[in-house]
């Protein structure tokens, strides 16, 4: 890596720190362009050389942290509809609970719509993908996959949302369950194995 590249790296970096320091401090729509630079000791303008707005640095605080929890998950079983012997669910719970306080601040009502895009389309095409070992055994599919990856993923944003204002209580495992429950029957009837 080029000098020019390590300072563009921490430019990007300490940006990142400050928006992530500022919600945990205020909700996002409250937090200015300015507050952003001021906490990062960063100019305006080399803000808006990295990003073209506070959403676009919003998604890339939160792609790493998408990816990661994302790759903790274990290949699903098909027989028993788990992975590492925890519904699919289980994994989207942890992380939530493991940053409540990051995810109230910016999935409110006054946070990024930018955001919660992009959070319903990577849930959608996630689910879509550790899905795959259901549609290899499916007998019968009477709805198109990625519609039923929308659908599932829809449901469990909004099961997060609900469970973030229930201060995260019951437990991930408990929700995950509860999850699977409320979403297998009729998911597992449109494969055609229900």
């Amino acid at each position: 890596m080029t000098e020019f590249d390590l300072r563009q790296q921490r430019t990007r970096d300490s940006l990142r720190s400050a928006l992530m320091a500022l919600v945990a401090e205020s909700p996002f729509e409250a937090i200015s362009i300015t507050d952003i630079t001021r906490r990062a000791r960063v100019a305006r303008k080399t803000f808006y050389a990295h990003y073209n707005d506070k959403d676009a640095l919003l998604l890339d605080c939160v792609l790493p942290m998408l990816s990661a929890a994302a790759q903790t998950v274990t290949q699903m079983n098909a027989d028993t509809l788990l992975a590492g012997n925890k519904p699919l669910s289980y994994s989207a719970f942890k992380h939530v609970q493991q940053n409540a306080d990051f995810y109230r601040a910016v999935l409110n009502a006054g946070g990024s719509v930018r955001l919660i895009t992009h959070l319903l389309d990577f849930m959608a095409q996630t689910s879509y993908e550790w899905h795959a070992p259901i549609r290899e055994v499916a007998p019968k599919m009477t709805v198109e996959p990625m519609l039923i990856a929308h659908f599932l993923a829809g449901a469990l944003f909004n099961t997060l949302r609900w469970w973030l204002a229930n201060d995260c209580q019951p437990s991930p495992e408990t929700m995950a369950y509860t999850f699977s429950q409320l979403a297998a029957p009729g998911t597992l009837d449109a494969v055609g194995l229900g």
